[in-house]
């Protein structure tokens, strides 16, 4: 007898684990709650049907939820990252300190990684060059001050710079005549920062261990694919499906991030020469 069995695609398996895992789908009557506050006594946020899904679903992100740093954290910023279509296309509007409090959590805990990966890759490159310096009481001085100023400053910029792609994206819907949802702009970049911490060494390593090298070299490509497939879901789902909106929303938040980018640099050079 044959064995029989149902074959599902990544992309059904990727939607039932955001389903199932990280987003918890709550079934209110949108006349009662408020479909963007929750506030059974709100008058009517703006645009209310614009943010509900099917008839008062709604979507609400992990890290939003109560329950345990460390667990929301990572469903989160896993999700953004496996899922990025199913995430950021069902995002919902709302406040921006929480997803703010999110991504510099993911990017300090993202840097942290970073660093500590590196450092003993160093030491074993040039394991002469590092006792030199490490041995050296001013030297090494210095370099404890230097990383401990730069991890937080770059996890700062980092969260700047996703924070400017959502941006950019409302500033180029806007220059089409489209409402361009600042705050839920800012809240896709926020978010966003899942991304890096997913992709970066500490965020790997984890998803090599809890879920296998299948699960971890999947998510090797996700640091190139994945800005595209969200903007491209979250574009489609706040501005609508015109291609020349769409294309005018992504190009500008690419042209912002660069704009951000190239001031941070520019700062920086000018910090370490004068």
């Amino acid at each position: 007898m044959a064995r029989r069995g149902t074959a599902r695609s990544q992309d059904e398996v990727r939607l039932q684990d955001l389903e199932d895992a990280a987003i918890d789908i709550v079934d209110v009557p949108a006349a009662v709650v408020c479909a963007i506050c929750g506030d059974p006594d709100c008058p009517g946020c703006a645009d209310l049907e614009e943010h509900t899904q099917n008839s008062g679903v709604v979507a609400i992100v992990p890290w939003e939820r109560p329950g345990g740093l460390p667990s929301r954290l990572w469903t989160t910023a896993r999700l953004t990252t496996v899922a990025p279509e199913a995430f950021f296309g069902s995002l919902p509007d709302g406040e921006l300190a929480t997803p703010l409090r999110f991504a510099l959590v993911a990017e300090f805990v993202a840097v942290i990684g970073l660093v500590g990966t590196l450092t003993p890759l160093l030491a074993l490159a040039a394991p002469e060059l590092f006792g030199t310096i490490w041995s050296d009481p001013t030297t090494r001085g210095v370099l404890l001050r230097a990383v401990a100023a730069g991890i937080p400053t770059l996890a700062a910029a980092m969260v700047l710079l996703h924070a400017a792609h959502g941006f950019g994206m409302a500033l180029g819907a806007r220059q089409l005549g489209a409402k361009p949802r600042w705050s839920r702009a800012v809240r896709f970049g926020l978010y966003a920062c899942g991304w890096d911490l997913v992709t970066l060494p500490l965020g790997w390593l984890t998803l090599l261990v809890t879920e296998g090298p299948r699960a971890a070299l999947g998510a090797v490509p996700a640091a190139i694919t994945v800005p595209t497939r969200a903007a491209r879901a979250f574009v489609e789902k706040v501005y609508g499906s015109d291609p020349r909106l769409q294309s005018r929303a992504r190009v500008m938040g690419f042209v912002v991030v660069m704009a951000v980018l190239g001031v941070l640099v520019a700062a920086t050079v000018a910090g370490i020469v004068l």
